[in-house]
């Protein structure tokens, strides 16, 4: 047998014994390998292949722009975002716009809110429709996404990426009674796919 023939058939006999995806790994693997990851190359990857979970939020910060291709960057860089992450909630925890009880989801979008000059003048002002896509966004990165400053700045980033490229189509992706029934089959089929979320374990 040739090494290509052998390499299918592996591929054949781990899909069929619920392996599905050890060939993507691998190709996804060499491309981090590289010191200067191709994003272009990454962008392709991650619209044809699911991510493997321990590649997810790294693949999804580099696509984001949170870190530069460059591997080097990425420690220095995500401790400057760390920095950020801690000065804007210790800002938002001295204001009392938040306290350690308020939910998660609900303090990075304080956070993306007083960071982005959006931010009410009490917490008690009812939420905007913009609001309530970055909490159900926000919601359904913390069951992917383990740590909460990278869950913060993925979810800023999307909701971002979502307003500048999508802004137009919005109305039409997230109606206001859907939201909660697209995000929970989100998930649903996430639990499917991908295995459990990190919080459950």
């Amino acid at each position: 047998m040739t090494e290509d023939s052998q390499r299918n058939f592996r591929s054949v006999y781990y899909e069929k014994v619920g392996f599905r995806g050890v060939e993507e790994k691998k190709s996804l693997e060499i491309l981090l390998k590289d010191d200067r990851l191709d994003t272009e190359k990454l962008c392709t990857f991650s619209q044809r292949f699911p991510l493997p979970s321990m590649y997810r939020a790294l693949v999804w910060k580099v696509l984001l722009g949170i870190l530069p291709p460059h591997h080097e960057s990425h420690a220095k860089v995500m401790m400057y975002r760390k920095e950020q992450y801690l000065d804007v909630l210790h800002a938002l925890k001295v204001v009392r716009f938040v306290s350690d009880a308020t939910p998660q989801a609900e303090v990075y979008l304080r956070m993306y809110q007083l960071e982005s000059g959006k931010l009410p003048r009490s917490p008690s002002f009812p939420l905007e429709p913009d609001d309530e896509v970055f909490l159900a966004i926000a919601k359904a990165m913390e069951e992917m996404v383990e740590d909460s400053v990278d869950c913060y700045w993925i979810t800023r980033r999307f909701v971002n990426q979502l307003n500048t490229k999508y802004r137009d189509s919005l109305p039409q992706l997230i109606p206001q009674d859907s939201s909660d029934a697209i995000v929970s089959k989100a998930i649903d089929l996430w639990h499917k796919h991908c295995g459990t979320p990190v919080h459950s374990s």
